[in-house]
């Protein structure tokens, strides 16, 4: 059964909406490997795009963020066949164009498709010495950035389950010119993201007016305490999205209680909900599937993330859908942090993607899927 969502998407106060008024609970996977070495998604060599968009919708899920990377959409060498093995009729394409094919049999089962600029240059995110923490560095000025997501808008203008761009992954310090600068948040400096976020997504509504605009917190997408002070402001009222992303490590103190988390995490950003001012999204959040599936995994982590997404009503997106990695370096190096096909602990799928490795995650994963308020 293919999903039926009526786009456009808005927002309506803490709440994305549909074409209708109706509320839309964004319940999601991200699928990676367009933004590492090879520039392509991975899994393209054990099964087939339909396939895996089929069982990804077939488990309740109605949206894929779906990384990428600057270098990426450059590339004009055709992919090498041994990472299509399962797509031959890709043989030759180039990367864009297999991103391209993985977002059409992605929108054909109905999912709403989210891009993310993941990185600038290719490899494994993120940390603070990979120079890929702001939207420019010495490889990649500000100017390509917006370039290359105005490409992107035309090239998914026609698509409308193409309903919403992650503007940049991450946010967190970057070396640039020698120099260690800082994210910001409303301060009209070079880094200020707040702004960045505003151009960038007028300059897509040009192209596209239907977009939401989903931006990403500081540190690590740990941090929406500027947009109190300091929304962003989009020519077009209802468009913006702000997301978080959350993991054991995301500085949360050990044993901590759940209502110390939940308070942490409304301080950090759902006070958005809670006030009515926008919706929050938490795009990345995810742990090791075989310990989840085992009773009492994931420790307090888990349980806290799990009872916040439920009472506060969270929009959300795991992190990931591959059971196997792509080859992905430390960017601007050439230092191999995973090999191709090894083991992604996270991944929700076989090792051979075609079917549910996990399925007491996927249980746990679609409690979380149901709206429990609607938008009024």
């Amino acid at each position: 059964m293919v999903l039926a969502i009526a786009t456009p998407l808005s927002t309506r106060g803490r709440y994305i909406v549909d074409a209708r008024g109706n509320r839309v609970k964004l319940a999601g996977v991200n699928w990676y490997g367009a933004s590492e070495d090879m520039g392509v998604p991975v899994g393209l060599d054990c099964n087939d795009r339909n396939a895996i968009a089929e069982i990804i919708a077939q488990q309740g899920f109605n949206c894929v963020r779906f990384p990428f990377s600057l270098w990426m959409t450059e590339q004009t060498t055709p992919v090498a066949d041994q990472y299509l093995l399962r797509n031959p009729d890709l043989h030759g394409s180039t990367p864009m164009q297999v991103y391209h094919a993985c977002v059409k049999a992605l929108t054909a089962q109905g999912l709403i498709v989210i891009p993310n600029v993941h990185l600038l240059d290719f490899g494994w995110c993120c940390a603070n010495n990979d120079t890929n923490g702001l939207w420019f560095n010495d490889r990649w000025p500000a100017a390509k950035f917006t370039a290359v997501w105005q490409d992107i808008a035309r090239r998914y203008a026609s698509n409308p389950l193409v309903a919403a761009m992650d503007i940049k992954n991450e946010p967190r310090h970057a070396t640039v010119g020698g120099a260690t600068q800082a994210p910001a948040w409303g301060n009209a400096q070079e880094t200020d993201f707040a702004a960045m976020y505003a151009t960038v997504g007028n300059l897509l509504h040009q192209i596209d007016p239907d977009l939401l605009i989903i931006c990403e917190g500081l540190n690590y997408a740990g941090d929406l305490t500027g947009v109190a002070s300091h929304p962003v402001q989009l020519a077009k009222p209802g468009k913006v999205v702000y997301s978080m992303h959350d993991y054991s490590w995301s500085d949360h103190p050990a044993g901590q209680t759940q209502a110390a988390y939940i308070q942490q995490m409304t301080t950090n950003g759902g006070y958005l909900l809670n006030q009515g001012i926008a919706p929050v999204w938490v795009g990345e959040f995810g742990d090791n599937a075989s310990a989840l599936s085992s009773p009492g995994g994931g420790g307090t982590w888990w349980a806290n993330i799990q009872g916040w997404l439920k009472e506060a009503d969270v929009d959300w997106c795991w992190w990931a859908l591959n059971p196997t990695h792509g080859q992905s370096c430390t960017p601007g190096t050439t230092t191999i942090q995973n090999y191709w096909g090894a083991p992604e602990p996270y991944g929700l799928l076989t090792l051979d993607w075609t079917s549910v490795g996990y399925p007491a995650v996927i249980t746990m994963l679609q409690a979380l899927m149901p709206p429990h308020t609607a938008a009024t």
